[in-house]
């Protein structure tokens, strides 16, 4: 279990944008103006975040996936992408609470759009978790809820690709 102080959390999460704008002083513009919209939008709500093993988030996406997600219904507008990513939220803090006595804060929403096949499809929710592995005390990855799956590159295994305007955490 480790410590993320948020300056370090957000420096984390800035760290993984992608400059996707090139090299022109326009897109450095847009690269900073994307940064400044980050920070605009998002929600850090404590000075600290406490982070867990990454086999509890593994271990818990195995019980997500078995146990909980099956139960799940999307019923658009109702119980959608922000309702699954904010129920996984309050359900992985309850797990490791219970399981292993640890108050966890350190996962929240992540918001962005989504992409298919290079078309937007619109705005979407997923999650942003605080893990430590071998290399990293606090390492941000993210998780969509929908499928039970940490996204690799920021893309799911259905090939969806995502991209992160902000979080609230």
């Amino acid at each position: 279990m480790g410590v993320v102080l948020v300056n370090n959390l957000i420096s984390k999460i800035l760290g993984d944008f992608r400059d996707q704008y090139g090299g022109s002083w326009v897109n450095k513009v847009l690269w900073i103006i994307r940064r400044v919209l980050f920070f605009m939008r998002s929600w850090f709500f404590d000075l600290e975040y406490i982070s867990v093993d990454k086999g509890v988030l593994d271990e818990f996406l195995e019980y997500w996936r078995k146990e909980i997600l099956p139960k799940l219904h999307a019923v658009p507008e109702v119980f959608d992408c922000d309702d699954f990513a904010r129920y996984f939220v309050f359900k992985l803090r309850e797990y490791v609470k219970e399981k292993y006595g640890v108050d966890y804060n350190g996962n929240g929403e992540a918001i962005g759009n989504v992409y298919s096949g290079g078309s937007l499809l619109g705005g979407h929710a997923w999650v942003i978790a605080l893990v430590d592995t071998v290399d990293e005390v606090g390492k941000v990855v993210f998780v969509e809820p929908q499928l039970g799956e940490y996204l690799v590159n920021m893309e799911s295994s259905d090939g969806w690709k995502y991209e992160l305007q902000a979080v609230i955490i």
